[in-house]
């Protein structure tokens, strides 16, 4: 198992159980591909550098996991198949970054 760091961005209209609707399907697909996802943060609505599919904003979410490096292939497929999402990136990192990170900070 490696630790991976994944982002997620959803469209801005979705409701907030349409949205938990969605973590809890990705924590069921992590898990079922063999992960588990320590660590959770959400960053909330941002505006995208660029429209993506129409929209100008974007809802942020961060997930810190453990899984297999074969399985990235898998959770991308199931992801690409989630219309409510409209990017997301997964990367391999050494160490998982403290919480919270400087994204799911509060401005002062």
């Amino acid at each position: 198992m490696q630790h991976f760091e994944l982002v997620c961005i959803l469209k801005p209209d979705l409701t907030s159980q349409i949205q938990s609707k969605i973590n809890s399907n990705l924590e069921k697909s992590i898990n079922g591909f063999g992960g588990k996802i320590l660590n959770q943060e959400i960053w909330g609505l941002k505006d995208l550098s660029y429209t993506i599919k129409k929209n100008k904003k974007g809802f942020y979410m961060l997930f810190q996991l453990d899984i297999d490096p074969k399985k990235i292939s898998d959770i991308n497929k199931s992801l690409n198949l989630e219309e409510n999402i409209i990017r997301h990136l997964a990367i391999k990192v050494d160490k998982h970054e403290k919480l919270p990170t400087i994204m799911g900070q509060p401005k002062n």
